[in-house]
């Protein structure tokens, strides 16, 4: 499956929470011998059967330089279906029947079809309305609290991981932000605001159909 940098990022990441601003906090990968609660998370992510929001991204590299920054929206819905599209800094749509992925870039007039890969360290917003369940196999979790906010930190379980850490902020049982860092100290960091969880989406909402006269790539 091909993924942009912003549609790799996102395809999750997210973060805010209507009407308030997300506490950031740096984590560090956390120490193996820690104690995992991969169970609380779970419990968590369970809870949210569809989700739709505004979102800011921002990424910074090793010395906090900003790298890149995009805003848009996002619809969830189980089992593993998405949309999210961009209007900053370019227009860009990522759509998914939970199935089939769709990324249309309006400025390449291009449309690339592939098979969704589920796979969290590719499309952390599977992490709402996916395999909840499959994050205890693949992940060390790690919970702490501050100032009202409940941050779980993901740890990849094997080396070949696309991020070294990920760090989930709930704020009154609602996610709140995605923080993602890579091995080169690359972080992202994406952002929610009028988020509203577990409301009807119409099905419509996860299915594409490839403007007429743009190019049309079929990776399947």
């Amino acid at each position: 499956m091909r993924l942009s940098s912003l549609g790799l990022l996102l395809i999750l990441g997210l973060a805010g929470t209507a009407g308030a601003s997300a506490a950031v906090v740096d984590a560090e990968p956390v120490n193996s011998a820690s104690i995992d609660q991969s169970a609380e998370l779970i419990g968590q992510l369970q809870q949210i059967q569809t989700l739709t929001a505004s979102y800011i991204q921002t990424t910074v590299d090793n010395r906090q330089q900003l790298v890149q920054q995009a805003r848009g929206s996002v619809w969830v819905s189980a089992p593993g279906k998405f949309r999210l599209e961009t209007n900053e800094p370019s227009t860009q749509t990522l759509v998914s029947d939970g199935e089939t992925f769709w990324s249309f870039d309006e400025d390449l007039e291009q449309v690339v079809v592939s098979r969704l890969e589920r796979d969290i360290s590719q499309v952390p917003i599977l992490l709402f309305g996916g395999d909840a369940e499959a994050i205890a196999d693949e992940y060390l979790v790690v919970y702490f609290t501050e100032d009202d906010h409940d941050f779980y930190v993901l740890e990849p379980r094997e080396e070949a991981s696309l991020f070294e850490s990920l760090t989930l902020t709930f704020v009154a049982g609602e996610p709140v932000s995605i923080v993602l860092r890579d091995s080169l100290g690359q972080r992202t960091q994406i952002e929610f605001s009028d988020l509203v969880a577990n409301q009807l989406i119409a099905d419509g909402t996860f299915t594409f159909v490839p403007p007429a006269g743009v190019d049309l790539i079929d990776d399947r």
